[in-house]
């Protein structure tokens, strides 16, 4: 995780030997918002910035501000590049101090009582939370100290929910396969240290959660979006579906669905809006053009007599749309993996 350009750490300020009386009347005039003391970033900065920047604002003034910070859960996860659905509800911090443990409400403050001061206060803000977690060994990603990679794993797959356990878990996967670390169509919790991280876990509910993310994660999914799509088909009662199939007809190759369900003949893609409007993901083509090699694609497919059904953020965010869509396309509500 790199901290956006704008966060003004008044520390620094001092040591590079200048005053903060400057910072200290923009704060008073309202231009500023105060993320924690000493921290700020421009009013105009905040209200622009997306959840992700503003998550990484906060961060990055708790762990400069907070001796021996060592972040943990999704926040670690974060700091240390792994996929997580969005941005976590609050920042994290393991701490050995069981008097320590609990929530610290946001100190994020804005002075003034024009409608750009309120639109502030009704913004995301972070609180922080100290979670109790003896024994870590901290692995330094940039300038955060985080829990290690398969610390952050089980604590995650034991303590989210099933659709932010299983993003996280898929990534995981995919650097582990890409570490050699696991071997290609081996789930994770074949890891003999995710399967012993799994065990010392404190209550048998969490082992069950644990161990059934771990069981269902794969390295094949392609994005967050079909992490989370796995996630949902998983909510709405449907069987896990057969991931990355590779179709052909008579003209030879058409592609690699992100899902197939080979039972009920049904082929699932999610549609995130990057593949047509980054053009890195489009690989040099036109957005007009990706749309229509897709359509051509979906038709090919189509004609080898299978069901195709299409979705994206909005189905997700809204299940019963991609039930109505599923259902569309043929699929009907089976056996769970």
């Amino acid at each position: 995780m790199e901290t956006p350009p704008g966060l003004i750490d008044t520390a620094a300020v001092l040591r590079s030997g200048a005053t903060t009386d400057r910072i200290h009347r923009a704060f008073k005039a309202g231009q500023l918002v105060r993320i924690r003391r000493g921290f700020y970033v421009a009013t105009g900065d905040w209200l622009r910035a997306v959840p992700s920047q503003r998550f990484a604002w906060t961060t990055t003034a708790v762990a400069r501000s907070v001796k021996g910070a060592v972040l943990c859960g999704e926040t670690a996860a974060l700091a240390s590049g792994l996929p997580t659905l969005g941005t976590p509800p609050c920042v994290e911090l393991a701490t050995a101090l069981p008097g320590r443990s609990g929530v610290r409400k946001s100190p994020l403050l804005v002075l003034g009582a024009d409608e750009t001061a309120r639109e502030v206060r009704r913004t995301r803000s972070y609180p922080l939370r100290y979670r109790l977690i003896t024994g870590l060994e901290p692995v330094r990603h940039g300038e955060f100290l985080c829990s290690g990679l398969i610390e952050t794993t089980v604590d995650v797959l034991a303590s989210a929910g099933l659709d932010r356990a299983l993003v996280l878990a898929d990534g995981v996967a995919r650097k582990l396969l890409a570490d050699r670390t696991l071997e290609p169509g081996a789930p994770l919790f074949s890891l003999p240290a995710v399967a012993s991280g799994i065990a010392a876990l404190p209550s048998a509910a969490a082992q069950r959660r644990a161990e059934r993310v771990a069981r269902l994660a794969s390295p094949l999914p392609e994005s967050v979006g079909e992490s989370y799509s796995r996630a949902v088909f998983d909510f709405l009662g449907f069987e896990q579906p057969l991931l990355q199939k590779v179709f052909t007809d008579s003209e030879g190759f058409i592609g690699r669905s992100d899902f197939w369900w080979p039972r009920q003949g049904v082929v699932g893609e999610f549609d995130g809006k990057g593949k047509y409007v980054q053009a890195a993901l489009r690989g040099g083509i036109t957005a007009d053009e990706a749309v229509y090699r897709e359509k051509l694609r979906e038709d090919r497919i189509r004609a080898l007599g299978h069901g195709f059904g299409r979705w994206g953020w909005t189905d997700l965010q809204h299940p019963e749309r991609l039930r109505a869509k599923l259902l569309a396309a043929g699929l009907r509500p089976g056996t769970r993996c």
